[in-house]
C-alpha cells in the first residue's frame, strides 16, 4: 500500500523527483516504468530512515516535555500555553460519550482546539523529512546524471 501509485507519499516523491528533473537540466529520456522504479525505491529509503528517526523524536520530544513539566518552576510561555490547552481538554474528554453507531462532535472539537500543539510540535520533523527527501531525490538524480553520460560516451 506504501508503495502504489495511488499513495499521497509516491506522488509527492515522484513530484519532487520530476522538478529535480527540471531544475538540473536531467536528460528526459527516464521511461515511466524506470520512474516509477524509482520512486519505488526513494520511498524505501526514505521509511528507513524517517521511521527510526521518528520514533526516537517522539520518545526524546516526551522525555523532555515530562521532565521540564517536573523540575521547572518556572515555565517558558509555549509550555505554559499547552499546558493550559490540555488542561482545558480533559475535562471535554472524560464526559465524551461513546455509542457504538456514533461519536459525539466533541471529538471534533478536541481534535482542533489539539491541532496547533500538534503542528507547532510536529513541525521539526515535518522540516528535517522534507530535507531527507531532497537529499535522497538529488543524490538519485545526480546518478541518472551520471549513468546517463557515461552511456552516451560508450555509444559515441
Amino acid at each position: 500500500m506504501l508503495y502504489t501509485p495511488n499513495n499521497l507519499l509516491y506522488k509527492y516523491i515522484r513530484y519532487r523527483f520530476r522538478r529535480i528533473q527540471i531544475e538540473c537540466n536531467m536528460v528526459y529520456d527516464v521511461t515511466p516504468e524506470e520512474e516509477d522504479e524509482i520512486c519505488r525505491e526513494l520511498l524505501k529509503k526514505r521509511a528507513k530512515i524517517l521511521i527510526p528517526v521518528g520514533i526516537l523524536y517522539c520518545l526524546i520530544f516526551a522525555v523532555i516535555f515530562v521532565w521540564l513539566l517536573g523540575t521547572s518552576e518556572e515555565l517558558n510561555p509555549l509550555m505554559k500555553w499547552e499546558i493550559k490547552v490540555f488542561d482545558y481538554v480533559t475535562p471535554i474528554l472524560n464526559n465524551i460519550d461513546f455509542k457504538w453507531y456514533a461519536y459525539s462532535l466533541d471529538l471534533l472539537r478536541v481534535a482542533l482546539i489539539l491541532a496547533p500543539i500538534g503542528i507547532i510540535n510536529v513541525s521539526p520533523y515535518i522540516i528535517f523529512s522534507y530535507m531527507v527527501d531532497t537529499i535522497l531525490i538529488r543524490r538519485r538524480g545526480k546518478a541518472l546524471i551520471k549513468e546517463y553520460s557515461t552511456d552516451e560516451k560508450q555509444f559515441d
